[in-house]
């Protein structure tokens, strides 16, 4: 199980930065300012990736605990879900940066890290009511 979230979380992360300076179009669907609803849900499994990511790695350092996703969910970790959303947003703003500097036909949008922000807030507060509900310890 902590063998999946050391790739997974990285290589998500990674397409995510790849397709978002590449030149690539998004999938057109013909709604309003639909591109923001990519971002936000594109973020908002990042930070739930990093998440499990983080605590994956602190848990494989306790080795009497074998730990399933569940668990992770259930011992909910205000410091784990900070670091998971930090990190997810520092990665957001540094590919607004790389789509206004580097990046060819691409153009910062304050408003896609808006998008982004949402999305991560939703990803730490789904985890954190998904706790109160596998919680079996209180």
């Amino acid at each position: 199980m902590a063998k999946l979230f050391y790739w997974i979380a990285p290589v998500y992360t990674g397409l995510i930065i790849y397709f978002s300076i590449s030149d690539s179009p998004a999938p057109s669907v013909d709604i309003n300012n639909i591109d923001k609803l990519y971002h936000s849900g594109a973020y908002f499994i990042m930070a739930l990736l990093w998440y499990f990511f983080f605590y994956s790695r602190f848990l494989t350092q306790q080795s009497h605990f074998k730990f399933t996703w569940k668990d992770m969910i259930a011992a909910w970790s205000r410091t784990i879900a900070i670091a998971a959303a930090v990190f997810s947003f520092i990665i957001g703003v540094i590919v607004e940066l790389a789509q206004e500097y580097i990046a060819y036909n691409r153009t910062m949008d304050f408003m896609d890290a808006v998008a982004n922000t949402i999305g991560i807030i939703l990803a730490v507060t789904s985890i954190w009511l998904l706790s109160k509900r596998f919680n079996t310890y209180s």
